[in-house]
């Protein structure tokens, strides 16, 4: 595992202790802004550590790393594989015209087989939340955006259907759903999945 940075609850308690320190020192510039809300969504791993490298830099240099060496291993965000791709506006890789290959709307039949395999699989794919939940249709341009119901009780294990949880195994539960839903779909596969909760909408 690869140690890549804090997570967003501690990167931005040692960024507020940082704060204090740098007005203490006008003659340093702000400690860098943490990666954390959108900036955690919109950034790689690479950006991600190259971020707390400078903050790192920034406490040595104002004299002040014992904040930064005050995180244990719990606090940090690991991985197996440190991402480096870009991030476009819904959080996702961002592909470049030269290396993406436009993917075309499969026919009606192809997509009206790849519902009926989820809503048959659905117990097995939505482990744990599969009983408040199920797959409605695929919609969008392309038919790339599963949409799924959700009544009124039940929570997913990443957090909530609102929301991600800053926890990164939790996160990766939600990756690991997805990957099911599109290994059931094959040859078709979705990059959304929006939850309809009553009246409310949320787009991963």
């Amino acid at each position: 595992m690869t140690k890549v940075c804090p997570n967003p609850i501690p990167w931005n308690a040692v960024y507020q202790r940082l704060l204090h320190v740098g007005e203490a020192r006008p003659d340093l510039p702000k400690p860098p802004v943490p990666l954390i809300l959108n900036g955690w969504v919109f950034s790689n791993d690479v950006e991600k550590m190259e971020r707390w490298q400078e903050t790192l830099q920034w406490a040595q240099t104002a004299g002040c790393s014992h904040v930064t060496s005050s995180l244990s291993d719990v606090d940090f965000y690991q991985t197996e594989e440190v991402t480096s791709f870009r991030i476009g506006p819904l959080g996702g890789p961002l592909h470049r015209p030269w290396d993406f290959q436009a993917k075309q709307k499969p026919g009606p039949e192809v997509l009206d087989a790849g519902l009926q395999r989820l809503r048959e699989r659905w117990s097995d794919l939505a482990t744990g939340f599969s009983a408040c939940t199920h797959p409605v249709g695929l919609t969008g341009e392309k038919a790339r955006r599963l949409v799924v119901a959700v009544s009124a009780h039940g929570s997913p294990p990443w957090g909530t259907w609102e929301d991600l949880s800053n926890d990164e195994e939790k996160r990766r539960t939600f990756t690991a759903f997805r990957k099911a839903i599109n290994e059931a779909l094959d040859p078709h596969e979705v990059d959304h999945i929006d939850f309809f909760i009553e009246s409310s909408r949320l787009t991963d």
